[in-house]
C-alpha cells in the first residue's frame, strides 16, 4: 500500500498491519509530520510527480446493526459444551505523537550504471597503442619532429633517428676507373674503379652515379648505386676509413653500341 505525507508530499510504502496497529497515524521521517495515513491510502503506485488522491470522509457514518455477544454457557445444560473461543483484541497503542515511524520510503527506479571502468580501460589501452606507434615512427625516421626544444626533449626520453650527416664529396678522389665487356655474359659491362677518402670525419660512403654517353655527349644510360651495392659488407661495417684505397667492381647491363664513354661521380647517400 502507498500513502503520502501531508507535510512534504513524499510518497511512502506502508504495511496495512502497521497502519492498523498505529490507528491510521504515521510519522514522516523527512519532515517529522504526524498525519493520518488513511487519507491518501492507495493500492496503486502514483506516477512520477503525481500526488495521491485524498479520500472523502465527510459522508455519514454507516449504521451498525449487527452486535457482537459473547457466548454464555447455561447451567442447566446437561452436556458439557466446549469453551467458546474469545478473539484476542489488539492491545492499546501509544498516542499518535509517540507512534514510531513504520513507513518505508518509495525507492525510485534507477537505471543501472554503465561499466565506466571498462571504457576507461579501453581508452588507456588505445592511448598506450598510439604512444607506441608514435615512438616507433620517430625511432625509424618515418615521423619527423620540428627542430627546437620540443625535439630535444622528446629525443631525451626516447630514441630518435639521427639525421645522416652529409658526406664531404670534395675529400673523395677517384684513383682509377675502367670499363670493359663481361667475358662470360653477353650485353654486360664490368666497371672497375678505386677511390680514397682524404677526410677522417667522412664515416659514410657516398653513392656512386654511373653515366654512359654517346659520341655527341648525350647520356644514353644512368644508374645510381648506394654503398651496400658496391662495398663489401665487412668493409661497410668498418666505415669509410681515411687514406685507404677502396676498390669498386660493378656489373651493369650494356645500353648498346651507342654507349662509347662513361663517367663515375659521387653524390650524397
Amino acid at each position: 500500500m502507498y500513502t503520502q505525507c501531508r507535510g512534504c508530499g513524499e510518497v511512502f510504502v506502508i504495511e496495512v498491519d502497521h497502519l492498523t496497529h498505529a490507528r491510521g497515524h504515521v510519522r514522516c521521517n523527512l519532515c517529522g509530520t504526524v498525519f493520518d495515513g488513511l487519507e491518501t491510502l492507495s493500492a496503486e503506485r502514483p506516477h512520477e510527480d503525481e500526488d495521491l488522491l485524498l479520500h472523502d470522509f465527510d459522508n455519514a457514518p454507516p449504521l451498525l446493526t449487527q452486535a457482537y455477544h459473547s457466548m454464555l454457557v447455561a447451567d442447566t445444560v446437561e452436556e458439557e459444551l466446549e469453551e467458546p473461543v474469545v478473539p484476542e483484541f489488539i492491545s492499546a497503542v501509544e498516542s499518535p505523537e509517540d507512534v514510531p515511524f513504520v513507513a518505508d520510503k518509495v525507492q525510485k527506479e534507477t537505471q543501472p550504471t554503465s561499466p565506466t571502468w571498462l571504457w576507461s580501460g579501453l581508452t588507456l589501452v588505445m592511448l598506450a597503442g598510439l604512444l607506441w606507434q608514435a615512438q616507433a615512427a620517430i625511432g625509424t625516421g618515418q615521423l619527423k619532429l620540428p627542430e627546437g626544444e620540443v625535439k630535444e626533449t622528446v629525443c631525451e626520453l626516447i630514441s630518435c633517428q639521427q639525421d645522416a650527416q652529409n658526406v664531404d664529396l670534395d675529400a673523395i678522389s677517384l684513383v682509377s676507373r675502367n670499363i670493359r665487356p663481361h667475358p662470360g655474359r653477353d650485353n654486360t659491362l664490368i666497371i672497375s674503379a678505386s677511390m680514397i677518402n682524404g677526410n677522417k670525419d667522412n664515416l659514410e660512403f657516398p653513392a656512386l652515379e654511373i653515366k654512359l654517353s654517346d659520341l655527341n655527349g648525350q647520356i644514353v644510360a644512368m644508374r645510381r648505386f648506394v654503398a651496400s651495392e658496391y662495398v663489401p659488407s665487412d668493409v661497410l661495417r668498418s666505415g669509410f676509413v681515411s687514406n685507404t684505397l677502396i676498390p669498386v667492381n660493378l656489373e651493369i647491363l650494356s645500353p648498346g653500341d651507342n654507349a662509347v664513354a662513361f663517367e663515375i661521380g659521387f653524390v650524397q647517400p
